[in-house]
């Protein structure tokens, strides 16, 4: 059977891969940092960690109802990328902040871009 070819337009497509990029730094992120604490028997310090794992889940979710055009995957997406650029800009004397912030706010642009909008919500 012939593949068919994908009819999203490139920046919903751009979004949809920040936002599963995005959540799967968190959740290896989250998983790793548990996994170390207890090979170290370190279980003090083991709330961070486990907090990033369920961030990491959460953005998971939201980027699969985005990828299958749900709307409430989208204002999702938005809020994310506001609050990672948010934190960025309060915290520029990082170069990783300045990197997340130039990201999140090219996603926040191909999130609000008509093509990536008028795909979303033509049904």
């Amino acid at each position: 059977m012939p593949k068919q070819h994908d009819q999203r337009p490139l920046t919903f497509k751009l979004a949809k891969w920040y936002g599963f990029i995005l959540a799967i730094v968190f959740l290896l992120y989250g998983v790793v940092k548990v996994i170390l604490g207890i090979l170290d028997r370190s279980y003090h310090d083991m709330g961070q960690p486990i907090v990033f794992g369920l961030i990491g889940l959460v953005l998971i979710i939201i980027a699969y109802a985005y990828r299958d055009l749900k709307t409430w995957g989208w204002y999702g997406l938005i809020g994310i990328n506001c609050l990672v650029v948010l934190l960025a800009v309060l915290r520029l004397s990082h170069y990783e902040n300045i990197l997340l912030l130039a990201l999140s706010g090219l996603a926040l642009y191909c999130l609000f871009s008509p093509m990536t909008r008028q795909h979303l919500f033509k049904r």
